[in-house]
């Protein structure tokens, strides 16, 4: 019996160990946020996540424990047994630990539940991965996989090597009794909340507490909580008080500034631009020299200089553009299309109204479910990588951006008028291929990234060129925009800025032109904006509100995995969701915006339960 539990204590210490091995090797992965942050927040961060590492391995312990119920007889089955088991855990977490390791650099939190549904557009979801170094991390789960599985072998081979028969009478009570007890450690104690992301959160550094996070356990808590909760997890006042808050950032619109005209219909072209962020916008203050042809446009057009994105992530971006609909941190309606069915949207007010509606992309519209969003939302015409020729499809996500256009230009010509058409550019997402020379040189994903913005930008500037030819052009009001931001290219700047993205409208419609809007907005104001110009109403969309009205409240909200961004005319604030830390903080916020930026929040996902 003593022989028994020895082992039972020992294989969970060696899984704890192994954890904690795991996170020095994030660490080591991204050393360069690691530097960022004091060396003692290095050590604190593998001290609070032990009870998070604790706490899956106790979960790890249970079966095993179970098990030893049925060794009373004979124990080779359970050598055998467990040298399957190890391998198979040791290899599900260690994938799970290196696929976390390239998400986080590219999504800025750690792998949850929400990567499972790009799985279901497995071509979608390889090409994300092409910027990736696929052949090291490949290599890297290999290693570590033979030596936790070597490890975990090592343990189970010796200690069950010296198992000897015990009484049934002994094993019944035990090893039930055991396996009960465990639900201490993976609760994390006794304490009255069970464990959770916050119980391993302390700092006001975001990387410092992203490490703490055990990968494993943050993954399946995800997958359960996402897959059975309905609660709102974001309740910090009571009654309407959060509600009544955040009407007083909508009041009733106002006289605004009319800036198309409107002597007949007008066409309406949206052209929503792949993770373009206004880092590498020129006429926005970012790099000079990877949107030449954006920044020549931006001194023709209305140039939009303070529009943040809602999310980070293209699903949520869509939701906000054509819906105004704001993103949520731990979420993403365009997956439940029994809550899209209730959203209004820009194609389906202008629908009603005759307007032909048309949605363009390259790619799969089936990626992150955006095409039953898109079918709700009374798109008359869907043209995906479906409708392309084979030649055409010369990139992992489908057809680059200047073949996409080239056919939106030929079926405008055609198009019955008015129209509302959307295009939805892919090539300047991972992995940032295309078709050609080069013109940003580097091999690293920043500079792919950045090169990828070149082409795209060619390409429209292309378009733009020759629809000023066209004779609806002098009828139309394009606008460009991107679905939401990046963390790349890293200019250190704050985290607001990887939401920063530039809006840009154009055409022979536009009446005022070239000038700039410098209202703090968000993505989600562009529906209750334009609506506002076509004279059609916009009641429904209670989350957008008129930039040009005369009395618009100058704010944005942004949120990403568990955080939020607020943004006033006077500063901004980055809150962590998990540990309720203001992470960042800049400017000279009053003393009720913090309050303000939680009521937005509680809000805006009571709106999503309900939905």
């Amino acid at each position: 019996m003593r022989n028994r539990i020895a082992f039972l204590a020992l294989y969970g210490l060696c899984w704890t160990l192994l954890f904690q091995f795991f996170r020095i090797v994030f660490f080591l992965y991204h050393y360069q946020k690691a530097l960022e942050i004091a060396p003692s927040l290095w050590a604190s961060s593998a001290f609070h996540g032990l009870r998070m590492d604790i706490s899956f391995a106790s979960y790890l312990l249970l079966i095993p424990t179970l098990a030893m119920l049925f060794t009373t007889r004979s124990t080779s089955w359970y050598q055998r047994f467990m040298l399957i088991y190890s391998g198979i855990m040791a290899f599900v977490i260690v994938l799970l630990v290196v696929t976390d390791l390239e998400l986080f650099r590219a999504w800025g939190f750690r792998i949850d539940g929400t990567s499972l549904h790009y799985l279901e557009t497995p071509r979608e979801a390889f090409a994300s991965m092409g910027a990736a170094p696929v052949v090291p991390l490949l290599l890297l789960v290999a290693v570590l996989w033979a030596l936790s599985a070597r490890l975990l072998q090592i343990i189970v081979r010796r200690c069950t090597s010296r198992f000897t028969r015990i009484p049934l009478y002994l094993s019944i009570p035990v090893f039930p009794a055991l396996a009960a007890m465990l639900i201490i450690p993976i609760r994390g104690g006794l304490q009255l909340a069970p464990m959770n992301e916050s119980a391993v959160y302390f700092s006001d550094k975001s990387f410092a507490n992203y490490a703490a996070v055990n990968v494993a356990w943050n993954f399946m808590a995800s997958v359960f909580n996402n897959t059975y909760s309905q609660k709102n997890p974001f309740i910090y006042f009571e009654g309407q008080k959060d509600a009544d808050m955040v009407g007083s950032l909508y009041p009733a619109p106002e006289q605004h500034e009319q800036v198309i005209s409107r002597e007949k219909p007008v066409n309406l072209i949206i052209i929503i631009w792949e993770s373009f962020t206004a880092k590498v916008a020129g006429s926005l203050g970012g790099l000079p020299e990877v949107t030449p042809q954006f920044n020549r446009l931006s001194s023709e057009g209305l140039l939009f200089t303070q529009i943040y994105a809602s999310g980070n992530r293209s699903d949520k971006g869509m939701v906000s553009i054509l819906s105004g609909y704001p993103a949520q941190p731990t979420h993403s309606i365009i997956k439940i299309p029994k809550k899209t069915r209730s959203l209004p949207s820009l194609p389906g007010a202008l629908h009603d109204r005759g307007w032909y509606t048309s949605f363009y992309y390259g790619g799969e519209t089936e990626f992150a479910n955006m095409k039953s969003y898109f079918l709700q939302q009374h798109f008359d015409r869907i043209i995906d990588r479906n409708d392309f020729d084979e030649k055409d499809m010369n990139s992992k996500w489908g057809a680059h951006d200047h073949v996409v256009l080239n056919r939106v230009i030929n079926d405008l010509d055609r198009q019955k008028q008015p129209f509302f058409t959307t295009v939805f550019t892919l090539s300047s997402h991972e992995p940032f291929e295309v078709p050609v020379p080069t013109a940003i040189p580097g091999n690293d994903s920043e500079h792919l990234f950045l090169n990828a913005h070149h082409y795209t930008d060619e390409a429209i500037g292309d378009f733009i060129k020759t629809a000023k030819t066209k004779p609806w052009w002098d009828n139309t009001l394009i606008v460009i925009l991107a679905d939401h931001g990046h963390p790349l290219p890293d200019l250190h700047r704050p985290k607001p800025s990887e939401f920063h993205i530039p809006m840009l409208w154009l055409g022979g419609a536009l009446t005022r032109a070239p000038g700039q809007v410098t209202t703090l907005s968000s993505q989600t104001d562009l529906a209750a904006t334009l609506l506002a110009q076509f004279n059609v109403p916009a009641g429904e969309f209670r989350w957008s509100s008129d930039i040009l009205s005369k009395n618009k409240v100058p704010f944005a909200y942004f949120a990403f995995n568990n955080g939020l961004g607020w943004m006033r005319p006077d500063g901004f604030l980055v809150r962590d969701n998990i540990g309720g830390n203001i992470t960042e903080r800049q400017g000279a916020l009053g003393s009720q915006e913090p309050d303000l930026a939680r009521a937005y929040l509680q809000a805006s996902f009571s709106d999503y339960v309900k939905r």
